[in-house]
């Protein structure tokens, strides 16, 4: 995925989440693979329940495997979703409404894609 399929990609997904605001909680996230860059909006607390899970799969890892398979531990650590506050990537627009920040999806974009 290059740096601008990113962006536009993002920027899709929170019209659409400001479209259709109230199928989420309070605490809607963005949710990015920073391996594949793949992204998605989930709730609170599916993020919740999804960092748990990572965390108890990379600790299952790290006692049945030992030290010998740190390649294996850091694949998975790699795997991990970053997650990023939707509130954060919207702003007002004029008339209004609301809109996704192109300055913050941009600088979020930024620092998967630094050179």
């Amino acid at each position: 995925m290059k740096q601008y399929e990113f962006i536009e990609s993002v920027a899709r997904m929170l019209q659409l989440y400001i479209s259709n605001s109230k199928s989420f909680d309070s605490n809607a996230q963005l949710r990015v693979n920073p391996a594949t860059k793949a992204a998605t909006i989930v709730n609170g607390s599916d993020m919740l329940a999804e960092l748990a899970d990572s965390d108890e799969t990379i600790e299952d890892a790290a006692a049945a495997d030992g030290l010998r398979d740190e390649d294996a531990t850091d694949f998975q650590a790699s795997q991990n979703p970053d997650f990023y506050s939707v509130r954060m990537l919207i702003q007002d627009n004029p008339s209004g409404g609301e809109e996704p920040s192109m300055p913050a999806i941009c600088q979020l974009a930024a620092s998967y894609f630094a050179a």
